[in-house]
């Protein structure tokens, strides 16, 4: 007799189950906030786009049209020769404009467009006033070319460049103590036609190096005897000064102030001698060929122009 009994059905048997509550997490409320405001969009989108329009026009009439803005003052601080003038007409604004609709970047740019102007600053001072400060390029030499004419045919044309080589047409309606004092300024020669770009920079190492000449030149004591009326950068490498008294001088590209004040020393010899110098290379570094000439009456001092 077996003593096996008989399998169990196991799904009728019964388990210990151990019942656990869980709390529930509540809502975020920024998750009903945001619910409440897209409603909102949703029910409010057909308002706004009704009133959008008219509550544009009534900002405009508050903002742009208030005569409580208008300008009645423009303030023009330059550091030379421009007119207020000609500033307010390159900055293209009016007296009787709404202040606050000025586009001060806009006429910022147009300013520093202009060749002659360096810089610019714009401010508006509310209620009435816009202030306008310009900073102006100083012309250290003037560059002679030709340009062709409407009907034919080439005619002479005068070009300006400050002491970094920007190049500046003519100043139109500029008044005649500037344009005479501009016609005294040195000529660079060997320039080509190409590179006289109005308000862009000629960077070619010879005429940075003639600028930098000329402003060096200024600045030592063979200002007070000599002028220096050009300076030819055709040759590339060198530069041919020729001063008020004829003599040529030829110039390295690099330590101007060191040969300058070779040129000195070469002159005070020539005077402890009585003669002149007709010519002298100083881009040898190791001497100084000169060509003298005798010594005319002594000159009367130089009385340098005003800036």
């Amino acid at each position: 007799m077996s003593l096996r009994t008989r399998p169990q059905n196991r799904r009728l048997e019964r388990h210990e189950v151990l019942e656990v509550s869980l709390p529930t997490k509540p809502p975020q409320p920024w998750r009903r906030w945001l619910a409440a405001l897209a409603c909102l969009a949703l029910a409010a989108g057909p308002l706004l786009g009704w009133l959008g329009p008219r509550l544009q026009r009534r900002l405009h009439d508050l903002i742009f049209s208030n005569q409580a803005f208008a300008l009645n003052t423009i303030e023009i601080r330059t550091d030379g020769w421009i007119s207020a003038d000609q500033v307010r007409e390159w900055a293209g604004v009016k007296l009787g404009d709404n202040l606050l609709s000025l586009d001060l970047a806009r006429i910022r740019r147009d300013l520093e467009l202009v060749p002659q102007v360096e810089s610019a600053s714009v401010e508006r001072v509310l209620p009435h006033l816009l202030r306008l400060t310009l900073t102006e390029r100083r012309p250290v030499a003037r560059v002679q070319s030709l340009e062709p004419q409407a009907g034919g045919g080439l005619t002479p044309a005068a070009f300006y460049l400050d002491e970094a080589g920007f190049v500046m047409p003519p100043l139109a309606g500029a008044p005649p103590a500037l344009a005479a004092r501009l016609q005294t300024l040195p000529l660079i020669r060997g320039v080509s036609r190409a590179e006289l770009r109005p308000g862009r920079q000629i960077k070619l190492a010879g005429v940075q190096a003639a600028l930098q000449l000329l402003v060096e030149f200024d600045r030592s004591p063979m200002a007070d005897q000599v002028e220096l009326n050009s300076v030819d950068v055709a040759a590339g490498e060198v530069l041919q000064a020729v001063t008020d008294q004829g003599a040529e001088v030829t110039f390295g590209l690099k330590d101007l102030s060191l040969q300058l004040a070779r040129w000195r020393q070469v002159q005070a010899a020539g005077q402890g001698m009585g003669k002149a110098v007709a010519a002298l290379d100083l881009s040898v570094s190791n001497n100084c060929p000169v060509l003298w000439i005798a010594a005319s009456p002594a000159p009367l001092p130089k009385l340098r122009p005003a800036k």
